[in-house]
């Protein structure tokens, strides 16, 4: 029996119309191995998480559509949540739903946008614990930070590529003529033609970034009419509270670091590599000494960890590091002379 009448026979059990014989079928295929029951198992699991689209007739092959799938395997971007609809979710069989399960079972998220013609009403790239890279439907390679979410707006590969994001994102744009690409981050909006550019967008942080890697980005606010052209290795930051949007007068090199794994410091004021380091891993560090944040530091770190950063700080200034839990530390004493 192959996979794709297994994944058939398991959507009509989501869906209670698995028959007497459907149902001896799967019995048989998870008692012949082990490898058949977890692969059951498995996609049971998967299935509990397909969101329910409105039925209507369509005339679905399985096997063609799956054959289709396998083709983009080796360049579709990872599975991705959407959006549900609001529809009322009728009993009769979903076949827009079988489409979906696939998708999930074979690690695709191109295949409902792909395959069928009706495409769902956005379509939504999350990352959680880890970083994760995505394939947006133009060519767009986007690479999200931990905790991020990014929201295509429909018709986005037919019109206006816009999108909405919470959290951080790096991203490697495609060029395509009369097709702007623009993302929103609340008031902000960043508009590139093809470039590489990082926004930062983080719910409990009181500034949103913007920092260009490569090309040029027009970076701009509604409300307050402000408007601001970066080029590479440019940076602008957007106060929330006083919404304002300024360009910054020092290149911020590690404003990608999170992906680029590496830390770079160059006769840089010592409070803006705390910060850099605070961006980083995500942690508070606090320097007792003043005086101290504008001596110039120089180092240069490869896929570092904190503690690895810190005892250079502490060795470069003579600071004793006082650790309060996993995210807070105190950089006490110092010589900075």
């Amino acid at each position: 029996m192959t996979e794709n009448k297994i994944i058939e026979l398991l959507m009509k059990q989501a869906h209670t119309e698995l028959s007497l014989e459907d149902s001896k079928m799967l019995d048989q295929y998870r008692a012949q191995s082990a490898e058949n029951a977890a692969f059951i198992d498995d996609n049971i699991k998967i299935l509990q998480h397909i969101p329910n689209y409105e039925s209507k007739v369509i005339e679905f092959d399985v096997t063609q559509a799956l054959t289709k799938v396998n083709k983009l395997k080796d360049t579709s971007a990872k599975v991705v949540n959407m959006y549900t609809p609001k529809t009322e979710v009728k009993k009769k069989t979903n076949y827009l739903a079988w489409i979906a399960a696939a998708a999930v079972v074979l690690g695709l998220s191109t295949l409902v946008y792909t395959i069928i013609g009706d495409k769902p009403n956005s379509l939504v790239f999350t990352s959680g614990a880890e970083i994760e890279t995505f394939l947006l439907p133009d060519g767009t390679e986007a690479m999200l930070n931990k905790q991020s979410t990014l929201t295509l707006s429909e018709g986005f590969d037919t019109q206006l590529r816009g999108m909405q994001l919470e959290g951080e994102a790096f991203f490697k744009v495609k060029k395509i003529d009369n097709q702007p690409f623009i993302v929103n981050a609340d008031e902000i909006k960043v508009e590139v033609v093809g470039t590489e550019f990082n926004v930062k967008n983080r719910s409990s942080h009181k500034t949103i970034s913007v920092f260009v890697n490569e090309g040029k980005v027009k970076v701009s606010n509604a409300k307050t009419r402000t408007k601001l052209l970066l080029e590479a290795n440019q940076s602008a930051q957007f106060d929330k509270v006083d919404r304002t949007l300024t360009k910054d007068k020092i290149s911020r090199t590690n404003a990608d670091s999170w992906c680029t794994k590496r830390l770079s410091f160059n006769n840089t004021p010592l409070r803006s590599a705390i910060e850099d380091i605070e961006s980083h891993f995500d942690i508070n560090i606090v320097v007792d000494k003043s005086s101290c944040l504008t001596k110039p530091y120089t180092s240069l770190f490869n896929n570092p960890n904190p503690d690895e950063v810190l005892k250079t700080l502490s060795a470069a200034f003579d600071f004793q590091i006082i650790q309060n839990g996993t995210e807070y530390y105190q950089l006490a004493g110092g010589q900075c002379k």
